[in-house]
């Protein structure tokens, strides 16, 4: 993954995930999927996440925190 400098941050991916998917902002996404979907992020070396309590009334924010879970996160 291509990383970029962002202050006071450090580097970030030049790619982000976008939190709408995840709280079914465009239509049904299930947990599982949702879930799935940030775990591929992560492989991917994505560490920039786009959510906020407005999509789907927090729940990309509940996913990403069930998705993190128990995950050892370097940056």
């Amino acid at each position: 993954m291509h990383k970029r400098k962002f202050k006071p941050f450090g580097e970030i991916s030049a790619l982000t995930l976008g939190g709408g998917g995840l709280g079914q902002v465009w239509g049904e996404t299930t947990r599982e999927e949702a879930i799935r979907t940030v775990h591929m992020a992560l492989e991917a070396e994505i560490n920039h996440y786009d959510v906020a309590p407005m999509y789907g009334k927090g729940e990309a924010e509940r996913v990403i925190g069930q998705a993190f879970e128990g995950k050892k996160l370097d940056n």
